[in-house]
């Protein structure tokens, strides 16, 4: 289930849009205020490591300054339970890429973690020093602690969320949809309400390529109905309801292989039980 949530984090932040639009709303005003968002560029194409690959695609950013004598780098985790590895993770990813970076013989750059949470407990990682129990002051300056920039998407209302903190309809339907995905009952309540938000986005290729990662991640993470979902989806759109259902239709027949394969593999331990007992 986490990869269904990572992978719908992952299609959302591949648009640079998104990157940019949240970033503007997660950073420091005194940081934004020296940043050159027009200037920021994916660098999912920038490290070859087939490590990092796995962990870096479509989640790294860089951009300028404004003074254009630096740049900086965004990285985007996500998370949808606590993790309590969550420090020492990415202090690891922050060494891989300068790893990297200096392999390909290019200038390290600060890189700024930029963590998302929406799972259902409440959490606050704190520090990489946190992790150490019974520290003395004494050993906490040879800790390399360091800065990232964590956001729990329950700390928003929904309210907030779409009407001050994000101002792109696409950004604010993903954001609604993460925070709401554990409370099945509350996101099917409010669905038709998130979609009517991106109803003209989803007219263009772009909006319906979107639209298609958002049906796909509520059919595959929610219980909820398919039926009411088609309804919900064709509120936006004949062509979200033509996506809804090919969608159910879809997941309905791998379900059903799946079901035939358990079914057939049941019969086969079954039948060799019986040949042990003859």
């Amino acid at each position: 289930m986490a990869q269904l949530h990572d992978l719908f984090f992952k299609q959302t932040f591949s648009y640079p849009e998104h990157a940019v639009d949240f970033l503007k709303s997660a950073l420091p005003a005194e940081l934004t205020a020296e940043i050159d968002y027009s200037s920021i560029v994916s660098e999912k194409d920038s490290y070859v490591d087939s490590d990092l690959s796995a962990y870096f695609s479509d989640t790294v950013y860089s951009c300028r300054l404004k003074d254009e004598k630096i740049r900086l780098a965004f990285l985007f985790e996500h998370k949808s339970s606590p993790d309590y590895d969550l420090t020492f993770q990415l202090l690891r990813y922050l060494v891989k890429l300068w790893e990297s970076t200096a392999k390909l013989k290019k200038p390290r750059i600060p890189v700024i973690p930029i963590v998302l949470y929406h799972g259902k407990e409440s959490w606050k990682p704190g520090y990489l020093s946190s992790q150490f129990k019974n520290l003395p002051d004494a050993a906490k300056p040879f800790i390399p602690d360091f800065e990232y920039v964590f956001i729990d998407l329950s700390s928003y209302s929904d309210e907030d969320i779409k009407k001050q903190v994000f101002t792109l309809a696409s950004l604010k339907i993903a954001m609604l949809i993460m925070k709401n995905i554990f409370q099945p009952e509350e996101l099917e309540q409010h669905l038709r309400d998130f979609l009517e938000i991106g109803k003209f986005y989803f007219q263009e290729k772009q909006g319906l390529n979107f639209l298609k990662a958002v049906i796909n991640y509520i059919f595959q993470a929610t219980e909820i109905e398919p039926e009411k979902l088609i309804e919900a989806f064709t509120y936006v759109s004949e062509k979200g309801k033509e996506i809804a259902m090919t969608t159910a239709e879809k997941l309905r027949q791998e379900g059903h292989k799946e079901g035939h394969k358990e079914g057939h593999k049941e019969g086969l331990i079954e039948g060799q039980k019986s040949k042990v007992k003859m």
